[in-house]
Parts: structure tokens; C-alpha cells; sequence
């Protein structure tokens, strides 16, 4: 078992949430990662970052400040690194006596067996206090800085800490601390204290993470990273986003159309046409650019004013974060570990879990979701909601039993999404 007792930890941290840090000691069988997979993990995010991949990101503090780009590559592993003792000689050596840091934004989706591991734990949590409004979010925070870079913060979310490399020191302040001290706080900025550290780390509860120890801290809880060793660490951090907007919602539903690629030459506009605004697009065929305009929005009108398009976007967004714990879909194949792997693969994510395929019906539409992959189905949905009962049941499907039930143009989409639960469920040639 990954970690000792998921459903007896779920049950204490939710008996602990909303409450002061909580550190759960030796709640973990092993670290949720180790050196070797900290490594992987960088050298991962490099090279989707050198892909124009969004996700996963790198980012570093050197002594203080935002290091250039090119001291930035000293960061991540060089293509002789194997080990984690090369890559801190190699940082050692780029830049020797100096702290840093290095923080991996959704590092799940370059180290997937964390939210192998994870998953579990999490329904069993939110099972008690609730799906978190807008999901989670995962960092590995590693380094050799004395103390986070930005300071003493608060942020609005929940959040799990455990260690792969050393122990992690954590000081925290309750809201009350800070409240009606206005000469404590960063002057435009509420969630972040002015005052230098050293002047309150006396106040502070301070506690220390080893490598099988969880800790919690509730959402709007003072805190700093302190490090008094000047020992390398790496921490990984789960925010769960337990409060929302349904704003956020409807800016995650209603996808604006990408615009051109930078330095493509390829703009609607070239300057403004003030009496006629008839510019021609180079890609789109003399189109004049009002009508592009016009085209564009009319396409997005008629998605928003669908039939129960507000009640698919609630359910898409809801039935994203239950069926994938809050970390949304799995990576596509070729980002994260490498394929076949089973103990590693992303796809292996919760062969068990009996929350990662749920669907429901909103007006003559089923919405089916698979780990954070949602697919809408708008035909035969009764076949297609017996088919997925089957593969929740175990039972064996075949592709070509969905496939048969959709048009031609929704095959690629469908095998994506069946893509999502696989090896976990029967879904055959």
C-alpha cells in the first residue's frame, strides 16, 4: 500500500481540516517520490518547456532574483545527468555558494505515479468534506533558499506537504495574527507580510516534514519555508482549491478561438481601416475582418444560448474534478513517464478506482467524464449509458460497440476518451 492507511489518513485529515497545521507522522509507507523521480520530473518539464507545452512548468530563484535565461538551463539536468548527486554538483558548480530554488508548477503531469498515489487518499477525503470548487493544483518546491523567496504569504487553498529529498521546516502564523497589524503587510498586496522574517519567526508554530510524514495547512494560514541547514530539500505541495466562483466556471466553458501564432504574419488586421474597416487576412481569403469578426461571434453566441448549455458546462466541470480527484485529465501519451511501465504508467492512474468514469443525462444530451476527460454524447445516449455501466461493472467492451453508436467526425474524440480508462477498464480492439 502506497501509503499505511488511505481510508484511516483521509478520515484525520479530514477530521483536521479548516483547523491550525496539522503534521500526520510516519503516515507514509515511503516518500511520494524520490531523488531518481525528482530528476525525472525535471527533466521532463525541460523538455515540454522546449516544446511550448504549458504544462508542466519550470521555474527558479537564484539569491534572490529571477535568474537569465541562460542560467536558467542550469537548472535542469544536462543530458549526461543520471543521478541526483550529478545534478546538485552541476548546480553547485554553475552557480557555487549561492541559494536557489526550483519550483515544478503541475508536476503530476510530469510524475504521474504522485496522483497514482494520491487519488485514493483524496476521494476518501473529499468524500468527507467535498469535491474542492476548482480542483487542485500540484508543485514540487525544491532548493537550498533559507526561506521562500516571496516571503512570509497566505493563499486560498488548502494544502498537503510531504518530502521526497530531506526535511522541509514550515512556519505559520493564524489569519488573527495579522489582522489589524497593517505595518506587518506588503503595502498592495494583502496576502503577503512587509515585515522581514527574523522579526517573527518567535510567534511561529514552526513544524518539520520528514520523508513519511504528511502535513496540512487550511486555506488563509500565514506561512514561510524556513531552512536553516542550507541542505538541499524538495517538497511537494497539493493545493486544493476547496472555494470558487461559478465565473470560473463559465471562463473555463466558453473557449475564446486561439489567435495566430506569434511572428506568424498572419493577423486579420493590418493597422485599422477607419472608414470601412475591409483590411483583408491573409489566411482568411479576403474575408473582409468585420465579417471574421462577425463569423467568430456568432459561432460563440451559439454556443452559449444551446439548449442547457449552462447545465453541460456545470456538469462537465463537476463531473471533471470528481472523476480525476481535482487534478483533471490524465497527460496524453508520450508526456510523463514512460509508456509501459505499469507501476509508472499514467494510464495505470486508479485501475481500481470506482470514481474515475461517471456520467449523467442533461436535456437529450449524456455526458460521460473518464479520469477529467469529458466527451458529450448527443445520440442512442440509453446504448451508450448501458455500454459504460458495463465497463464500470468490469465487463469487457469493445471499441467498435461506442463507435457504432456515434458519426463518423466523433471517432477520433471517442477513442481519446476512451483512452482515459485504460488499463483500468476492459476496453478492447
Amino acid at each position: 500500500m502506497l501509503l499505511d492507511d488511505e481510508h484511516a489518513l483521509a478520515t484525520q485529515i479530514a477530521n483536521a481540516w479548516g483547523g491550525p497545521p496539522r503534521l500526520f507522522k510516519n503516515a507514509l509507507s515511503a516518500p511520494l517520490f524520490t531523488p531518481a523521480e525528482f530528476i525525472q520530473a525535471l527533466s521532463t518539464t525541460a523538455q515540454a518547456m522546449a516544446s511550448g507545452r504549458k504544462e508542466p512548468f519550470g521555474r527558479a530563484n537564484l539569491a534572490g532574483r529571477s535568474p537569465a535565461i541562460h542560467e536558467l538551463l542550469a537548472f535542469f539536468p544536462g543530458p549526461d545527468i543520471r543521478s541526483f548527486e550529478q545534478y546538485e554538483a552541476q548546480v553547485g558548480q554553475a552557480f557555487p555558494g549561492s541559494e536557489f530554488s526550483v519550483i515544478l508548477d503541475k508536476v503530476d503531469i510530469a510524475l504521474p505515479s504522485i496522483r497514482r498515489k494520491l487519488t485514493p487518499t483524496l476521494h476518501g477525503l473529499f468524500g468527507r468534506v467535498g469535491y474542492p470548487a476548482r480542483g487542485i493544483h500540484s508543485c514540487i518546491y525544491a532548493g537550498t533558499y533559507s526561506s521562500t523567496p516571496f516571503g512570509i504569504h497566505m493563499d486560498d487553498c488548502h494544502v498537503l506537504m510531504a518530502t521526497g529529498i530531506g526535511t522541509k521546516k514550515m512556519a505559520f502564523w493564524p489569519r488573527a495574527y495579522f489582522e489589524h497589524r497593517a505595518e506587518l503587510v506588503q503595502a498592495g498586496s494583502p496576502a503577503h507580510a512587509g515585515e522581514a522574517l527574523a522579526a517573527l519567526l518567535a510567534d511561529a508554530t514552526i513544524l518539520e516534514v520528514g520523508p513519511e510524514d504528511l502535513l496540512y495547512w487550511p486555506a488563509g494560514e500565514w506561512h514561510v519555508a524556513v531552512n536553516d541547514s542550507g541542505r538541499f530539500c524538495a517538497s511537494l505541495s497539493i493545493g486544493i482549491y476547496h472555494k470558487g466562483d461559478t465565473s470560473e466556471i463559465l471562463k473555463k466553458a466558453v473557449v475564446l478561438p486561439s489567435g495566430p501564432a506569434a511572428n506568424s504574419d498572419h493577423k486579420a488586421l493590418d493597422a485599422l481601416d477607419l472608414d470601412g474597416l475591409s483590411a483583408a487576412s491573409a489566411a482568411g481569403g479576403g474575408m473582409s475582418s468585420p465579417e471574421r469578426l462577425r463569423r467568430m461571434w456568432d459561432a460563440l453566441s451559439a454556443d452559449i444560448t444551446a439548449p442547457h448549455a449552462a447545465e453541460l458546462a456545470f456538469a462537465a466541470h463537476t463531473l471533471g474534478i470528481r472523476t480525476s480527484a481535482g487534478f483533471g485529465p490524465l497527460p496524453q501519451h508520450g508526456v510523463g513517464e514512460q509508456a509501459g511501465e505499469h507501476d509508472c504508467d499514467a494510464q495505470a492512474v486508479v485501475d481500481e478506482d470506482r470514481h474515475g468514469l461517471d456520467w449523467t443525462t442533461v436535456g437529450d444530451k449524456l455526458l460521460a467524464c473518464a479520469h477529467g476527460q469529458v466527451l458529450v454524447f448527443d445520440r442512442n445516449t440509453q446504448a451508450v449509458a448501458a455500454l459504460l455501466a458495463g465497463v464500470k461493472q468490469g465487463m469487457p467492451t469493445r471499441v467498435a460497440d461506442f463507435a457504432a453508436l456515434v458519426p463518423d467526425d466523433a471517432h477520433s474524440p471517442l477513442r481519446a476518451f476512451l483512452a482515459n480508462l485504460r488499463p483500468g477498464a476492459a476496453i478492447v480492439e
